[in-house]
């Protein structure tokens, strides 16, 4: 290579340490082409190892590698990937060293480009985890900082934006220390994009526009242009097109002068997209139609699938509805070919919107849940909750539409499995498929460390120091045992149901159903699907105010829901079908099988007024399931009710002061009290009838809920994964049943747990139960009720008992209604 820096870097690289490294290259200035100044920056950086770095390397092995980096380089900018492929691998065979492979760094960087704009995706992804591994390994931070960015982007397009930014944030630090304004460029510009994921518009456009400046002071035409795409397309989305049109002309000046074709199509895009806003069609059409067949020569399959995606958008923008679906279709195509889902979901979304305009309103409504179903197999391809969460909340809009063209089409079935999938496909992967191989050794003792820090916190407040530590531990643990809990359930996370006929044909005939989620996209109203006893369903919407918010996010706060009283859901009961209230209330004794998604789970059901004077426990027998997936489930377990359940075996810890069963009708149902909190613990896990548990509950950030069984023996969520518990059990603590988020997702709690696992009727509560006489009488009254009737029977009666004594109505709820039956409903 034909550069002044060549021959004082390949001196420095032989010196035998650092300062004889800095002395050879004092007065070299930063070198421009990547191969001479990764290679510079590496020298530079304290944290590299001592020299010499290649020991024996000639001078012609020096340049030939060299050259080989650069004109590697320069294929792939011009897009002749075959013969950039082809000097990657020849690269990778000029690696001189066995623990400083630079060389074989960039080789395996050089392989990942390349793979990544051929779009083999894969491949792209363990090119570079290699390059990082060797780098990290060989202490060649430049190297890992070169890797990153690109693994940033490609976690941006097939991961999650939490990853990506991880990803960028740590070239940021790396292109920070190591004094390279370029990468630290490049990072800020991965970072607008990540920016741009979470909905920060602003954000991202200052990020964009640091980047721009940053390429400029360092003369890099490539950054430049890429940085005056970013920057002109987010102006553009941000309606300030006067400061969006000479950026994006300037890249595409750029792009046609250095001849990327990636860079060159993705312009051509966005000049078009803003003809087409100001609906001058026939210039956008010859923008868009540059880019296709730009697209097309250099057999780029990605921004073929975008140029495609235009043709589409322009054939909408012109009203062509039925062309535009043909259009959509051909982009769809392509899009799934290279496993797009933001693409599929763009394509699929438009799709539909041309269909309901032509009037086909199946047709819109079939073309929406295709693209629930292609979003939620790529969530269940992710092994990870917080990728799972992360789609879910990305394509929120999504299922907000899709739940309303189901709507349009009047079809229950396919609201079912929209609903569904907000409620969470978890639960019904452990029913469905067990556990997956991994061992819960490490989720146990991150528990177990959890839970004796918070008790800790509850010990002894005078000893500062402890207090303190307990804090630190108890929160620094909560993210590592959330994390492992909920990445294990992620791993059983169930593909969903193409056909949602089986799971309503499984609802038990003689029983109401309420189907019932917040829509994701828009916290003022409730979808609803409803069915009456051998009636049609129903689907419909209602506005959730102000005021039933407010309960809502009352019900998600452990203070304000123990100072709830009747008259305080007042506002819920509004938010239901006004159909349904009237129904229960002229049906002597309904059955209502309620699914409550997301926040509607923390709703004390049997405390809803249904009139005056009458609330829905009293008058309705009643049970909750975390999902109709889970219900059809369930069904299938068992068949009839079994008289067995007439002994019960029951623990009660020593700090309960009035839950001591007393007031159990003995004659009816036995109870075999046992002798230590170790016996509870092993009668949980082995397939007992009926079990009781009496404890308190304690919730802990990060890790839900625990049960205090005895001094230093708790109760933890993983206790339960994997065992095979009580067939009936009542879990009579507070808090068994709660849920820590309010976003749609499985209500994973101790309850919902057990029931995944063996139980088939869980008695628990949602949030407080209150240590006192009243609440300890209702209780008992349901576990003596239990004896050869269903649990939401036995609640059912208990409740009507109880609330006959007018005055408990003007108590809080926290003295009854937290207690509810889960599972499914019988008759």
């Amino acid at each position: 290579m034909d550069h002044p820096a060549t021959l004082p870097l390949l001196r420095a690289w032989s010196a035998q340490d650092r300062a004889a490294r800095l002395m050879l290259l004092d007065g070299v200035e930063p070198p421009g082409p990547v191969a001479l100044r990764s290679r510079y920056r590496h020298l530079h950086d304290p944290c590299a190892p001592l020299g010499p770095l290649s020991p024996g390397l000639e001078e012609t092995a020096w340049h030939t590698i060299l050259d080989l980096e650069t004109e590697g380089d320069l294929a792939l900018q011009s897009g002749d990937l075959d013969r950039a492929a082809a000097i990657f691998e020849r690269l990778a065979g000029f690696e001189p060293t066995a623990g400083h492979r630079v060389v074989l760094v960039h080789a395996r960087i050089g392989t990942g480009d390349v793979a990544r704009a051929r779009d083999r995706i894969d491949d792209a992804i363990d090119a570079y985890e290699e390059a990082v591994s060797v780098a990290v390994g060989d202490g060649y931070r430049f190297g890992e900082l070169r890797a990153s960015v690109p693994l940033g982007y490609l976690s941006l397009a097939y991961s999650t934006g939490r990853t990506a930014e991880e990803w960028f944030r740590r070239a940021e630090t790396l292109a920070t220390e190591l004094g390279d304004l370029l990468y630290g460029a490049n990072a800020a510009l991965g970072l607008a994009e990540c920016a741009e994921r979470a909905k920060d518009l602003d954000g991202a456009i200052e990020l964009a526009r640091t980047a721009f400046a940053a390429f400029t002071r360092v003369g890099s035409p490539i950054g430049r242009a890429n940085a005056a795409h970013r920057a002109g397309a987010l102006l553009h989305r941000a309606g300030r097109l006067d400061e969006a049109v000479p950026l994006l002309e300037e890249a595409h000046g750029l792009y046609t002068q250095i001849g990327d074709p990636v860079g060159l199509t993705n312009t051509l895009s966005g000049l078009g997209d803003l003809f087409l806003d100001r609906r001058e069609f026939d210039v956008a059409q010859r923008w868009y139609a540059e880019g296709l067949r730009q697209a097309e020569a250099a057999r780029l399959p990605r921004a073929r699938a975008h140029a495609l995606q235009d043709m589409a958008r322009l054939a909408r923008g012109r009203g062509e509805w039925q062309q535009a679906i043909e259009e959509f279709g051909r982009s769809l195509a392509a899009y799934r070919e290279i496993d797009d889902i933001g693409g599929i979901w763009h394509a699929l979304d438009k799709m539909a919107e041309a269909q309901a305009h032509l009037g086909q309103v199946e047709a819109a409504a079939r073309t929406r849940l295709e693209s629930i179903y292609s979003i939620e197999e790529f969530r269940a391809a992710h092994r990870d909750e917080s990728s799972q969460r992360e789609y879910r909340d990305r394509f929120e809009l999504a299922y907000s539409r899709a739940l309303a063209a189901v709507a349009d089409a009047d079809d229950a079935a396919a609201f079912a499995v929209v609903a569904d999938c907000l409620a969470g496909r978890r639960l019904a992967g452990l029913i469905a498929g067990g556990m997956p191989d991994k061992a819960f050794g490490e989720l146990d003792l991150l528990q177990d460390l959890l839970v004796r820090a918070d008790q800790r916190l509850r010990g002894d407040r005078r000893d500062r120091i402890r207090l303190l530590g307990a804090f630190g531990i108890r929160h620094g643990l909560a993210g590592q045992a959330e994390a492992s809990l909920d990445d294990q359930l992620a791993a059983v996370y169930l593909p969903p149901a193409r056909d949602g006929k089986p799971m309503l044909a499984a609802l038990p005939p003689a029983a109401h159903l309420l189907y019932v989620l917040v829509d994701p996209a828009d916290v003022s109203r409730i979808w609803w699907l409803w069915r009456a006893p051998d009636r049609p369903y129903r689907i419909g919407t209602t506005a959730l105010d102000e005021a039933a918010r407010e309960v809502l996010g009352r019900l998600g706060d452990a203070n304000e829901r123990i100072s709830l009283y009747i008259e305080d859901l007042r506002p819920m009961a509004a938010a239901l079908p006004p159909e349904l209230l009237r129904s229960l209330l002229d049906e002597p004794e309904p059955t209502l099988l309620i699914v409550p998604v997301g926040a509607l789970w923390m709703v004390p059901w049997g405390g809803l007024p249904l009139a005056d004077g009458v609330v829905l426990g009293e008058h309705v027998r009643y049970a909750v399931c975390p999902s109709l997936t889970v219900q059809r489930q369930l069904a299938a377990r068992r068949k009839g009710l079994s008289a067995s359940s007439v002994t019960a075996d029951t623990w009660r810890s020593p700090y309960v002061l009035h839950h001591d069963l007393a007031g159990v009708d003995t004659r009816r149902l036995g109870l075999r009290p046992l002798a230590t909190s170790g016996d509870a613990r092993a009668r949980l896990r082995d397939g007992g009838e009926m079990m009781v548990v009496i404890s308190h509950g304690r919730p802990v950030p990060g890790l839900g809920h625990y049960l205090e069984l005895d001094r230093d023996d708790w109760l933890v969520p993983a206790d339960l994964i994997g065992a095979s518990t009580p067939r009936r059990l009542a879990l009579l603590a507070c808090g068994a049943a709660s849920i820590t988020t309010m976003r749609p997702s499985d209500p994973v709690s101790l309850a919902t747990l057990a029931l995944a696992s063996r139980s088939d009727e869980v008695l628990a509560t949602l949030g407080e139960l209150s240590d006192s006489k009243q609440a300890a009488r209702y209780a008992d009254e349901i576990l003596s009720g239990m004896v050869n009737t269903t649990l939401p029977e036995a609640v059912h009666r208990a409740t009507r008992s109880l609330l006959a004594d007018g005055d408990i109505k003007g108590e809080p709820l926290f003295y009854w209604a937290p207690l509810v039956a889960i599972g499914t409903v019988h008759r």
